[in-house]
């Protein structure tokens, strides 16, 4: 695992480094922002990002990073409130962590962040929505798109469980993990932003009234 952690306080940098260490991952510091913007590359496997840092906040980071890439990145902050939370994942962070934690559980969390976005190498196509699931390519009727990670996991369960209601719990245990205790309007804003870039597949995502969602590709 190779983690670019950007964050501004040096003591929570060095039990970071220290215990990732020791479990094999490499860990490049940033101080802040600009600097983690500066060395963010395709070589790393996640993002371990503050919200409150000096000069440009976590926030404006996570939305600088989405414009140029899809990594995995784990929000760590002492902003505890579910509406930061939600603020967080609508800018399409991945997880997120409150401080105070304990290294162990950071690293568990990435562990586990990274194994549900793990799939096996295959390509197949489900109406006219075309992936490939080794590069995580998506195209509608050969237009590609492109989705955030929990996007991306999101079609997929939803293909995975086509024909079948899903409730919004069933949604945010699966694609945002068990732990999280956040607003359900996530899922709905996480449909709506697929949705609008499914194109002319959108309607492939049904609502459910007063229960959630059913994906069915067959004509309607």
């Amino acid at each position: 695992m190779k983690v670019l952690l950007i964050e501004d306080e040096k003591l929570i940098r060095m039990f970071i480094v220290e215990y990732f260490s020791k479990q094999g991952a490499k860990v490049v510091e940033a101080t802040d922002g600009y600097e983690g913007l500066s060395l963010l590359d395709n070589s790393f496997d996640i993002v371990l990002l503050d919200i409150m840092m000096p000069g440009i906040d976590g926030y404006e980071v996570c939305k600088l990073i989405r414009q140029k890439s899809d990594v995995p990145i784990l929000f760590i902050s002492a902003l505890g409130e579910d509406e930061n939370k939600l603020k967080g994942y609508e800018l399409g962070a991945d997880d997120f962590i409150s401080k105070p934690f304990t290294p162990s559980l950071l690293y568990a969390k990435c562990r586990a962040l990274l194994k549900r976005m793990k799939k096996e190498s295959q390509s197949f196509d489900e109406g006219i929505i075309h992936i490939d699931i080794d590069t995580h390519e998506v195209s509608v009727k050969e237009q590609p798109i492109q989705l955030s990670h929990k996007e991306y996991l999101l079609l997929i369960y939803f293909i995975e469980n086509k024909r079948k209601i899903l409730s919004r719990d069933q949604l945010l245990d699966r694609i945002w993990g068990y732990d999280y205790y956040g607003d359900q309007r996530i899922v709905d804003t996480y449909v709506k932003k697929l949705r609008k870039k499914l194109l002319e597949a959108a309607p492939y995502i049904q609502t459910v009234v007063k229960i959630g969602y059913m994906f069915d590709s067959k004509e309607l």
